[in-house]
């Protein structure tokens, strides 16, 4: 959500104009820019890891794949051609798979940077060498999410699946921290862990350990998408009462495909507003397809199969 949403949510009583779903809608159509933010695009969906916590893992049918890299510039040229307010945004590299994957990766990523982009990378710690961090550093990306969750072999394991190399994990992070101590690039690094029932304990000490190696980290609240036999992994934020869901005011998501999504959650691909290949982003995002999208989220008439269920999950009632 956008930081002034953000901020009238953090209050404890709501204005009088949001307590009904015609007055968000208003807001958020006040708020919404001609010009979509590219939220994220997506390298490729493949991923060696079985996360608990995502449903890519025994859910997503839709084919694998790695993104075209002329597909990817062309998306990344439209961009470039937007106000700085829309440029000044962050992108994210990455979607439903391990960017790193890519063969491309660095391509697509100092093609980005070279555009002057806020290019952010969230990857999995056994795939993240020193040497693939320096060549990033050395391109300039603006940040590096590092996931790890796990606070040793046996509950890393758990929750990234039998590929989740901990031992390697450690290493690599530990290589990363130092190189970035010792090269002192303008990338932001980070290491993560979702706060989950399994690791909300050892959070602390996760924390505690990891800024000893000068690692900045973020210990981030748990979302289940919009699976309910996810709710039971962990504590999560629930919407106000008759608030819509915001996303498709707020932002694009770029498929492996080119096809372009409203929600960074539609692992299936569900809600296609249009792709790239045939329509501009900003065609697609002020097309009839997203704007009966947004007239559906108005009414509460989700005519599709994924976002009752997401709804009725972080839809708090009066």
């Amino acid at each position: 959500m956008t930081k002034s949403i953000n901020k009238l949510l953090a209050n404890r009583s709501l204005p009088s104009f949001l307590k009904s779903r015609s007055g968000w809608v208003k807001l958020f159509e006040m708020k919404r820019s001609s010009e979509p933010h590219l939220h994220q695009i997506e390298p490729t969906n493949s991923c060696p890891y079985s996360c608990i916590m995502c449903p890519r893992t025994d859910k997503m049918k839709r084919s694998i794949g790695f993104m075209n890299l002329d597909l990817f510039n062309k998306v990344i040229d439209e961009v470039c051609t937007y106000s700085s307010v829309t440029r000044e945004k962050e992108i994210e590299l990455f979607h439903f798979g391990e960017s790193l994957l890519h063969p491309q990766i660095m391509d697509m990523t100092d093609y980005a940077v070279s555009a002057g982009l806020k290019i952010v990378l969230s990857v999995n710690a056994p795939k993240f060498t020193a040497e693939k961090a320096e060549q990033l550093f050395k391109i300039g990306v603006r940040k590096i999410i590092i996931s790890l969750d796990g606070y040793d072999s046996v509950s890393y394991t758990r929750l990234r699946g039998e590929h989740a190399d901990y031992k390697q994990a450690v290493k690599n992070i530990t290589e990363i921290a130092d190189l970035h101590s010792r090269m002192k690039p303008k990338t932001e690094l980070i290491v993560r862990m979702i706060i989950l029932k399994d690791n909300v304990n050892h959070a602390i000490n996760f924390k505690k350990n990891w800024e000893k190696h000068g690692m900045k980290v973020e210990l981030r609240d748990f979302f289940p998408w919009g699976e309910k036999d996810m709710v039971k992994l962990g504590k999560f934020e629930k919407y106000p009462p008759f608030m819509p869901c915001p996303f498709p005011w707020q932002y694009v998501v770029v498929q492996w495909n080119g096809d372009v999504v409203a929600c960074c959650r539609d692992y299936n691909g569900v809600n296609v507003m249009g792709n790239i290949k045939n329509l501009s982003l900003k065609e697609i995002w002020n097309g009839p397809i997203y704007e009966q999208f947004r007239k559906n989220m108005t009414t509460g008439d989700y005519d599709n199969s994924i976002c009752p269920s997401c709804m009725d999950i972080y839809y708090r009632e009066v």
